[in-house]
């Protein structure tokens, strides 16, 4: 990752667990998320907590701009006719690229593309549903338009890096908990105490939880990449992962 973008995505981690309202929410992390992946309109669609455990329903749209509320009020009354609506019966978090499962013609002629999208004209969406322990509390969407092109790879790397501190930080705001940041030092020594890590182990562990690159881990720590493959070795085998993105996750379902 390189290093501005590091400093952007750690702000934005700040921002997010330090967000106690949904217009918090709104304007200290959607709107800075731009400067980490760019977009046109952005929404996080709120599901409805008194809806029937099988069924989705949205209760309030979150919009940048504001203007764009009125696109996913219309999305909110013709859900059942999303060609990607089975994300939100996920019990997990997944990310999807609109351009990548929903040919062109097909995206920019669907009944609710030109209901919903087309006066804002949107030509791509990525979107993230927002899932803490099996439940599902909403869905984050970017969107481009023609001129933005589709989103990248790149794009997708770093939403879904963002999304499982987004999932946590969104429950506990929701149930009204004191927000806590996953690399706190808490955190840090639970998984320390669980997995039986060294003091070294658990710096390069903290470092690998803020995204630091091998380059910035070396730097940080003077050691060689040689000595820095070995202990990730050494912390991957302890915790029953293959690689950083599972330990990530491990680390957000403690």
């Amino acid at each position: 990752m390189d290093k501005n973008i590091f400093f952007i995505f750690n702000d934005i981690v700040y921002h997010l667990y330090a967000c106690r309202t949904l217009e918090e929410l709104k304007n200290d992390f959607l709107v800075p998320l731009k400067m980490l992946v760019p977009y046109s309109c952005a929404s996080i669609l709120l599901t409805d907590p008194l809806a029937a455990a099988d069924e989705i329903r949205f209760e309030r749209a979150l919009c940048i701009p504001d203007s764009f509320e009125e696109a996913e009020k219309k999305y909110m009354e013709c859900l059942d006719e999303d060609p990607l609506l089975w994300i939100l019966h996920t019990k997990e978090s997944t990310l999807v690229r609109e351009s990548e499962l929903v040919p062109e013609e097909k995206r920019l002629s669907s009944p609710i593309y030109r209901s919903c999208y087309q006066k804002y004209h949107v030509f791509d969406s990525i979107q993230y549903s927002i899932v803490y322990r099996q439940k599902m509390l909403g869905i984050l969407t970017l969107y481009h338009t023609r001129i933005d092109g589709t989103f990248t790879n790149e794009d997708m790397f770093r939403l879904r890096s963002l999304g499982i501190h987004l999932n946590a930080a969104l429950h506990n705001l929701l149930e009204g908990r004191p927000q806590q940041a996953q690399t706190d030092e808490n955190r840090l020594e639970q998984l320390r105490l669980t997995f039986g890590l060294t003091p070294r182990e658990t710096q390069i562990l903290q470092l690998l939880l803020t995204f630091a690159s091998n380059e910035e881990i070396t730097d940080s720590l003077g050691i060689s990449a040689h000595t820095l493959q070995k202990h990730m070795q050494n912390i991957f085998r302890k915790t029953g992962v293959s690689s950083r993105w599972e330990l990530l996750k491990k680390g957000q379902t403690l």
